[in-house]
């Protein structure tokens, strides 16, 4: 029976040349025999296919003949694309000079078949999406990655400090070296979602917080967020709206240690109605106490 050489190199029959070629360089690196040394005669039997399927798809006037008649000049024991000597696979028994061999081959091995120093598996990137908090304190978090073996899970420790944009490398965890080579890295690439309320410039955390009148006026402790929980700081009397405040250390960690700082903004926040006897009270404050906030400023 003919063999199906679209369904070997896993294309259709419109496929272009470029896909063929592209279907044929793929499969020749992950079928080669000398890369599966355990399961060397099934695969210098699927590389034979390949080879041959490409010989006959990979030049035009092959593949018309083909396509008419579902044959070709080859048969199945010459000497050419499906020739295999009793000795195994040799490149040299596979037509060198005919196009896209040579690139492929030069991939994995060096010229006349030699085998070239061991290469480095390709790093590999993944995208990971972080809460605000998570980023800011570090975290360990589990995902699958998916690999042409199949999806592969993973816990991936996320140092404290990272930002969108950030890159996190984990060692070993690419893709499979090729002719024994190491493998190469993972790198994550993490978004950062806002906070509600936080937000971060460079290492140092700010907040808005409001206070009331009073509080501004005459000072007071009050309680506020930090990322590390709550904490008090205390308003000083007279406190300006718009006023920043600052909590030392409890900002970004630094990738030596060092942390940020944490920085309150102060709004004044008024009551939007008041009884009769208030306004009485603060027109007498008002006379009590004059003074003209824009007084200088133009």
């Amino acid at each position: 029976m003919a063999k199906d050489y679209y369904n070997i190199l896993g294309v259709g029959r419109g496929a272009s040349e470029e896909e063929i070629k592209k279907a044929y360089r793929k499969l020749a690196r992950e079928f080669h025999p000398d890369l599966h040394p355990d399961k060397k005669k099934e695969m210098e039997s699927k590389f034979k296919d390949i080879n041959e399927a490409y010989q006959v798809l990979g030049d035009q006037k092959k593949r018309s003949e083909y396509d008419l008649t579902g044959q070709t000049g080859f048969g199945a024991g010459a000497p050419g694309a499906g020739y295999a000597p009793p000795g195994g696979v040799h490149f040299e028994d596979f037509g060198y000079g005919f196009g896209g061999f040579e690139d492929v081959f030069g991939e994995v091995f060096g010229r006349g078949g030699r085998r070239r120093v061991a290469q480095r598996g390709a790093d590999l990137e993944y995208r990971l999406e972080l809460d605000f908090l998570q980023a800011i304190k570090g975290t360990e978090v589990k995902t699958t990655i998916s690999r042409p073996s199949g999806p592969e899970a993973l816990t991936v420790k996320i140092p404290p400090g990272v930002r969108t944009g950030s890159r996190v490398r984990v060692a070993g965890k690419g893709e499979a070296g090729i002719g024994g080579g190491p493998p190469g890295d993972l790198y994550i690439e993490t978004t950062v979602r806002p906070h509600p309320y936080f937000r971060r410039e460079d290492n140092d955390i700010y907040i808005d917080v409001p206070i009331t009148l009073k509080e501004a006026l005459i000072g007071a402790e009050i309680e506020v967020p930090t990322v590390d929980g709550s904490t008090r700081i205390k308003i000083p009397p007279g406190t300006q709206g718009g006023q920043k405040l600052r909590i030392k250390g409890k900002g970004v960690p630094g990738p030596r240690g060092e942390r940020g700082n944490q920085f309150v903004t102060v709004n004044v926040a008024v009551p939007r109605h008041i009884d009769d006897r208030s306004k009485e009270l603060i027109e007498e404050f008002s006379e009590r106490n004059p003074y003209d906030p824009r007084k200088g400023l133009w």
